[in-house]
Protein backbone atom coordinates (compact mmCIF):
# COMPACT_ATOMS: atom_id res chain seq x y z
CA UNK A 1 0.00 0.00 0.00
CA UNK A 2 1.62 3.40 -0.81
CA UNK A 3 1.79 6.48 1.41
CA UNK A 4 -0.22 9.68 0.38
CA UNK A 5 0.95 12.29 1.51
CA UNK A 6 -0.73 15.52 1.01
CA UNK A 7 1.20 19.24 1.47
CA UNK A 8 -1.37 22.09 2.26
CA UNK A 9 0.00 25.86 0.95
CA UNK A 10 -0.88 28.48 3.11
CA UNK A 11 0.42 31.94 1.89
CA UNK A 12 1.76 33.99 4.47
CA UNK A 13 0.19 36.95 3.30
CA UNK A 14 -3.82 35.46 3.97
CA UNK A 15 -4.46 36.27 7.92
CA UNK A 16 -5.97 33.16 10.09
CA UNK A 17 -9.03 33.82 11.98
CA UNK A 18 -10.25 32.33 15.55
CA UNK A 19 -14.12 32.45 15.98
CA UNK A 20 -15.43 32.79 19.71
CA UNK A 21 -18.66 31.89 20.16
CA UNK A 22 -19.08 33.19 23.52
CA UNK A 23 -18.47 36.86 22.50
CA UNK A 24 -21.93 38.89 22.59
CA UNK A 25 -21.75 42.31 21.24
CA UNK A 26 -25.07 43.25 23.57
CA UNK A 27 -22.78 42.91 27.18
CA UNK A 28 -23.23 45.41 29.53
CA UNK A 29 -19.47 46.09 29.44
CA UNK A 30 -17.55 46.79 33.10
CA UNK A 31 -14.82 49.18 31.40
CA UNK A 32 -16.19 51.93 29.03
CA UNK A 33 -13.49 54.31 28.31
CA UNK A 34 -15.62 57.65 27.88
CA UNK A 35 -17.15 56.94 31.13
CA UNK A 36 -13.92 56.28 32.48
CA UNK A 37 -11.99 58.86 31.41
CA UNK A 38 -14.76 61.37 32.70
CA UNK A 39 -14.60 59.88 35.97
CA UNK A 40 -10.87 60.73 36.02
CA UNK A 41 -10.54 64.15 34.53
CA UNK A 42 -7.80 66.22 35.85
CA UNK A 43 -8.90 68.72 38.23
CA UNK A 44 -5.55 71.13 38.47
CA UNK A 45 -6.08 73.65 36.05
CA UNK A 46 -2.80 75.61 37.05
CA UNK A 47 -0.95 77.36 34.13
CA UNK A 48 2.05 76.75 33.65
CA UNK A 49 5.00 75.28 31.73
CA UNK A 50 4.88 72.34 34.33
CA UNK A 51 1.39 72.00 34.38
CA UNK A 52 1.59 72.76 30.03
CA UNK A 53 4.03 69.52 29.90
CA UNK A 54 2.09 67.42 32.20
CA UNK A 55 -1.08 67.93 30.07
CA UNK A 56 0.58 67.21 27.35
CA UNK A 57 1.61 64.01 28.22
CA UNK A 58 -1.96 63.33 29.70
CA UNK A 59 -3.01 64.42 26.03
CA UNK A 60 -1.35 62.21 24.13
CA UNK A 61 -1.11 58.96 26.65
CA UNK A 62 -5.43 59.05 26.42
CA UNK A 63 -5.49 59.65 22.86
CA UNK A 64 -2.59 56.32 22.21
CA UNK A 65 -5.12 54.34 24.73
CA UNK A 66 -8.36 55.54 23.00
CA UNK A 67 -6.87 54.48 20.03
CA UNK A 68 -6.00 51.15 20.96
CA UNK A 69 -9.23 50.02 22.27
CA UNK A 70 -10.84 51.38 19.27
CA UNK A 71 -8.66 49.70 16.92
CA UNK A 72 -9.57 45.93 15.31
CA UNK A 73 -5.97 45.66 13.29
CA UNK A 74 -3.74 43.32 14.95
CA UNK A 75 -1.19 44.81 17.31
CA UNK A 76 2.33 44.38 18.02
CA UNK A 77 5.17 45.00 20.13
CA UNK A 78 8.65 47.65 19.03
CA UNK A 79 9.87 44.57 17.17
CA UNK A 80 6.52 43.81 14.88
CA UNK A 81 5.93 40.67 17.38
CA UNK A 82 2.11 40.41 17.34
CA UNK A 83 0.45 40.60 21.04
CA UNK A 84 -1.71 37.51 21.81
CA UNK A 85 -4.56 38.60 23.55
CA UNK A 86 -3.48 38.38 27.12
CA UNK A 87 -0.53 40.60 25.99
CA UNK A 88 -3.14 42.97 25.11
CA UNK A 89 -5.08 42.22 28.39
CA UNK A 90 -1.98 43.52 30.36
CA UNK A 91 -1.07 46.34 27.99
CA UNK A 92 -4.82 48.06 28.59
CA UNK A 93 -4.53 47.47 32.20
CA UNK A 94 -0.52 49.09 32.46
CA UNK A 95 -2.87 52.16 30.03
CA UNK A 96 -5.11 52.49 32.68
CA UNK A 97 -2.07 52.78 35.39
CA UNK A 98 -0.36 55.48 33.29
CA UNK A 99 -3.13 57.37 33.00
CA UNK A 100 -3.91 56.96 36.69
CA UNK A 101 -0.20 58.01 37.96
CA UNK A 102 -0.99 61.29 36.31
CA UNK A 103 -4.02 61.90 37.16
CA UNK A 104 -2.56 61.55 40.71
CA UNK A 105 -0.16 64.47 40.01
CA UNK A 106 -3.21 66.74 38.53
CA UNK A 107 -4.95 65.74 41.67
CA UNK A 108 -2.29 65.91 43.93
CA UNK A 109 -3.05 65.16 48.13
CA UNK A 110 -0.51 65.19 50.65
CA UNK A 111 -0.54 63.39 53.73
CA UNK A 112 0.92 64.46 57.35
CA UNK A 113 2.75 62.10 59.49
CA UNK A 114 4.91 62.39 62.63
CA UNK A 115 8.54 60.28 62.60
CA UNK A 116 10.06 60.36 66.28
CA UNK A 117 13.78 59.88 66.44
CA UNK A 118 14.15 57.77 69.02
CA UNK A 119 16.88 58.67 70.75
CA UNK A 120 15.91 62.57 71.06
CA UNK A 121 12.26 62.57 71.24
CA UNK A 122 11.46 64.67 68.84
CA UNK A 123 8.54 64.41 66.35
CA UNK A 124 9.69 65.37 62.75
CA UNK A 125 6.65 66.41 60.35
CA UNK A 126 7.22 64.48 56.94
CA UNK A 127 4.49 65.30 54.45
CA UNK A 128 3.66 62.52 52.07
CA UNK A 129 2.11 61.41 48.98
CA UNK A 130 1.10 58.23 47.17
CA UNK A 131 2.01 56.81 43.57
CA UNK A 132 0.69 53.55 41.47
CA UNK A 133 3.22 50.50 41.79
CA UNK A 134 3.33 48.25 38.28
CA UNK A 135 -0.02 46.20 40.14
CA UNK A 136 -2.44 48.65 40.18
CA UNK A 137 -2.29 49.23 43.92
CA UNK A 138 -1.76 52.83 45.55
CA UNK A 139 1.67 52.83 48.15
CA UNK A 140 3.43 55.49 50.15
CA UNK A 141 6.29 56.57 47.99
CA UNK A 142 7.15 60.20 48.35
CA UNK A 143 8.28 61.91 51.17
CA UNK A 144 9.69 65.38 52.07
CA UNK A 145 11.00 65.62 55.95
CA UNK A 146 10.14 69.47 56.42
CA UNK A 147 11.54 69.50 60.43
CA UNK A 148 10.76 69.15 64.17
CA UNK A 149 6.85 69.66 64.86
CA UNK A 150 7.59 72.34 67.62
CA UNK A 151 9.40 74.45 65.32
CA UNK A 152 7.30 73.37 62.05
CA UNK A 153 3.54 74.41 63.68
CA UNK A 154 2.34 77.77 63.63
CA UNK A 155 -1.07 77.69 65.81
CA UNK A 156 -1.19 74.24 65.46
CA UNK A 157 -0.96 73.92 62.12
CA UNK A 158 1.84 74.24 59.05
CA UNK A 159 1.91 77.34 57.24
CA UNK A 160 -0.03 78.27 54.16
CA UNK A 161 3.31 79.20 52.33
CA UNK A 162 5.09 76.43 53.44
CA UNK A 163 2.39 73.75 52.25
CA UNK A 164 2.60 75.58 48.73
CA UNK A 165 6.19 75.19 48.74
CA UNK A 166 6.14 71.43 49.98
CA UNK A 167 3.21 70.54 47.38
CA UNK A 168 5.26 71.99 44.40
CA UNK A 169 8.00 70.20 45.43
CA UNK A 170 6.34 66.25 45.57
CA UNK A 171 4.81 67.29 42.71
CA UNK A 172 8.42 67.82 40.97
CA UNK A 173 9.17 64.54 42.58
CA UNK A 174 6.05 63.02 41.12
CA UNK A 175 6.53 64.23 37.40
CA UNK A 176 10.37 62.92 37.58
CA UNK A 177 9.42 59.54 38.75
CA UNK A 178 6.84 59.30 36.20
CA UNK A 179 9.69 60.44 33.53
CA UNK A 180 12.24 57.78 35.15
CA UNK A 181 9.25 54.96 33.85
CA UNK A 182 7.83 55.90 30.78
CA UNK A 183 10.01 58.49 29.27
CA UNK A 184 13.51 56.88 28.83
CA UNK A 185 14.98 58.94 31.96
CA UNK A 186 15.85 55.68 33.68
CA UNK A 187 19.59 56.33 33.49
CA UNK A 188 20.19 59.72 34.34
CA UNK A 189 18.52 59.79 38.21
CA UNK A 190 19.91 60.01 41.74
CA UNK A 191 18.43 59.86 45.18
CA UNK A 192 17.21 63.12 47.49
CA UNK A 193 18.01 63.90 51.34
CA UNK A 194 14.33 62.17 52.06
CA UNK A 195 14.81 59.08 49.85
CA UNK A 196 13.43 59.72 46.66
CA UNK A 197 14.67 58.90 43.61
CA UNK A 198 15.12 62.19 41.44
CA UNK A 199 16.17 63.30 37.91
CA UNK A 200 19.76 64.90 38.33
CA UNK A 201 20.39 66.34 34.29
CA UNK A 202 17.20 65.53 32.17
Amino acid sequence: MHKIIVSIFVPQNIKTQMKNDFYNKNWNYIFKFEDWIDDHKPKNKQNSDFWDEVNLEFEEVKAEFKNLLSTTEDITDKDGNKLAPINLYNLIDQYKIRIEKLLLIFNVRLYKTLNKNKKSGVKYIVMRAFWIDHFGKKVRWFSRNIGPENKVLVNGNIPLHQLEEIEKHILYLMWDQYCIEYLGADGETGIDLDGNRVIVNF
